[in-house]
């Protein structure tokens, strides 16, 4: 468990994501492909991503679940692609993709930030030589959050930024 300094109205703490906690990556990986509406309209790619971002994904591959008191207010989770195999934001091989998701009504609290530190740190202490994701270009907000954390632009693909952060 990770403690974070936050507001007094509540601790965010960050948990080490466990295979105890797939359904709850479940929620936030439909968050992300539906950009945080729960009923939002999935995409065609929604099955498919889901078996490389949840099937595929294991305890040992890192994540942490951030919560706000009693309630889990997010998640974020490390994904290790291959040439072969690997989500929208993959660059290399060796670098993990994040997924990651805030719950709407903690958007703004800076659980995204302490979620990206969080896993960054973890994957410097894998020993990754960065970490990449991809956001829609129509998610600003998001954007210029990881462009504020370090991240670089790699690429851009059918409305998305591949962003790339190198240690």
């Amino acid at each position: 468990m990770v403690r974070m300094n936050s507001t007094p109205k509540s601790d965010l703490v960050l948990v080490v994501a466990t295979e105890s906690d797939r359904t709850y990556l479940s929620r936030l990986n439909l968050l992300t492909d539906t950009f945080g509406d729960e009923f939002g309209e999935v995409s065609a790619e929604f099955e498919r991503d889901w078996i490389y971002y949840l099937e595929n994904w294991s305890e040992d591959k890192g994540g942490f679940i951030a919560w706000r008191g009693r309630i889990p207010a997010g998640g974020v989770w490390l994904n290790w692609g291959t040439d072969e195999f690997h989500g929208f934001g993959h660059v290399e091989e060796g670098i993990p993709e994040l997924a990651l998701a805030v719950e709407n009504r903690f958007q703004g609290e800076g659980i995204g930030t302490a979620l990206l530190e969080a896993a960054t740190e973890l994957a410097r202490q894998m020993g990754a030589p960065g970490i990449s994701l991809s956001v829609a270009a129509e998610n600003e907000r998001a954007h210029r959050l990881y462009l504020h954390l370090g991240f670089e632009l790699v690429s851009e693909r059918e409305g998305h930024f591949v962003l790339v952060k190198r240690f």
